[in-house]
């Protein structure tokens, strides 16, 4: 029997919340699993199916995530959240099931394009919690729900490692087939059915635009950064991207039930929102590319006079207070979201990413000091997720939560490739090549960091300039007692 999470009898017992909780933190981690567990396994992946092509392992995960996101967003407003993540938890188990079994490098392709559809289950997770705990709970829940990132972050590697040198490659999809055959029908049984309905209906050419338009987009960013800006593919999937956009506009100002209303996309809460976040969280992205490159480099290479010559698991334990403190930070920033303002939180976290990138252009290569620099990142990580969670739901009516949770996944996808693939061009401008591969000069890193500031300065500039987001979080926007403010912001 589902927990009962708002007794009318009065405030249900803390454990029960506690217990919910949990449970839907515990399933969400499959959304970083699915990645980080499996990039270590890339090389062994690409000698076992003698293919060049591996990198698609990851990539197709993303891409299918993205076309499917808003579909599944606008489907859990209108037949349940709940019910939606149990039919994407199936699916999920399905893929991994196929990926851990097949011979055919297609086949793995089919069956992690089917994991993809566990990609915007945080942001489902937040829709979640926001309809069926208590709405006093729910600023300090949605900050408790990025311990569970922190969480993945720092297992996730190190139990890849010991599963990938004991059973290969296909032990980490057995671990994600273990893992949700066990966590599916606790989910399915312990966590009450979102009360929330939409009672519109779903808009599916706005869905097929919007959907395609993303994954297009990601597709013309990453082929544009690795075969040029004027490759036939770059330029179709760039150019196919503006023209689904451009098409999803007007279906947006034209339906008679679009996707979402272009008043809350564009209006004065949700839309600045995800430009300020989508900034800062660029700084995040591209620290992730740049750290391990740096600190992965034997010392000294080339005469660089940067690097630590780590190996991956020496880098996961430098790098481990990236994990341990956006886990400790994030139930803290929710409680701080719901005393002083998200929008605070969020301008905390722009502060301490700028912060860490002028840290990380020093080039630090020894212990404390990068341990002083994760630190920093793992703050601005767990600030930056409880005030993005907060502010979301803050910003969006009950009835648009689940593809407004979802919009708000792809904008972080979207920012998470450009930050990456920015950083890469920024970094293959300083390049010195060796006989043993390709070293980067200095100014790569310095370059790389500091423009990675500039673009969390112009996020940073819209926080401090936005009027949402200044008053205590509440949980979630009313649609009915708030509809003035959605129009005045």
């Amino acid at each position: 029997m589902a927990l009962d999470l708002t007794p009318s009898g009065g405030a249900p017992p803390r454990h029960r919340l506690l217990l919910a909780l949990a449970v839907v933190i515990l399933f969400s981690e499959i959304a970083t699993f699915e990645i980080l567990m499996v990039t270590p396994a890339l090389p062994e992946m690409a000698a076992r199916f003698e293919t060049t092509g591996i990198a698609w392992v990851v990539g197709i995960v993303t891409l299918a995530g993205a076309t499917i996101m808003p579909l599944v967003g606008r489907a859990a407003d209108r037949w349940g959240k709940k019910r939606v993540i149990v039919v994407l938890g199936a699916a999920f188990l399905a893929g991994s099931v196929l990926c851990a079994t097949t011979d055919s490098f297609p086949l793995l392709l089919a069956g992690r394009a089917v994991q993809g559809a566990m990609v915007g289950i945080v942001g489902l997770s937040y829709g979640l919690v926001r309809d069926i705990m208590p709405r006093s709970f729910v600023p300090v829940a949605l900050g408790m729900v990025v311990t569970g990132v922190g969480m993945s972050a720092v297992v996730g590697p190190f139990v890849a490692g010991f599963l990938i040198d004991g059973f290969g490659y296909r032990g980490v999809f057995w671990f994600m087939v273990a893992y949700m055959a066990v966590l599916l029908p606790l989910y399915a049984l312990l966590i009450p059915e979102s009360p929330v309905r939409a009672g519109t209906r779903i808009d599916y050419l706005g869905s097929i635009m919007f959907g395609p338009a993303v994954a297009l987009g990601l597709v013309g960013l990453s082929r544009g950064s690795a075969d040029g800006w004027t490759s036939p593919v770059a330029l179709g999937a760039l150019g196919g991207a503006a023209v689904l956009a451009a098409g999803f506009v007007v279906r947006l100002r034209t339906a008679a039930h679009p996707l979402i209303e272009p008043r809350i996309l564009f209006g004065p809460r949700f839309g600045p929102t995800l430009l300020a976040v989508g900034c800062v969280a660029y700084m995040m992205n591209a620290h992730a590319l740049l750290s391990p490159t740096m600190l992965r480099t034997p010392e000294g290479a080339a005469g660089t006079g940067y690097g630590a010559g780590l190996s991956a698991i020496e880098y996961a334990l430098w790098t481990a207070p990236v994990g341990l403190m956006s886990m400790a930070v994030g139930p803290v920033g929710g409680y701080l979201a719901k005393r002083v303002g998200a929008r605070r939180v969020l301008i905390a976290a722009g502060v301490l990413f700028i912060m860490t990138m002028f840290v990380g252009a020093q080039l630090p290569n020894v212990y404390w000091q990068v341990a002083a620099k994760s630190l920093l990142a793992g703050v601005a990580v767990g600030c930056l997720h409880s005030s993005n969670a907060n502010l979301v739901q803050d910003a969006l009516p009950s009835s648009y939560s689940g593809v407004g949770n979802t919009i708000g996944a792809m904008n972080a996808l979207m920012f998470a490739s450009a930050g990456s693939t920015v950083t890469g061009i920024v970094m293959a401008d300083h390049v010195v090549t060796t006989g043993h591969g390709v070293v980067y000069a200095p100014e790569a890193f310095t370059h790389g960091f500091l423009a990675a500031a500039a673009v969390g300065a112009v996020g940073l500039a819209i926080a401090l300039a936005m009027r949402h987001g200044r008053a205590p979080a509440r949980g979630g926007l009313d649609e009915a007692a708030d509809r003035p403010a959605l129009k005045t912001g």
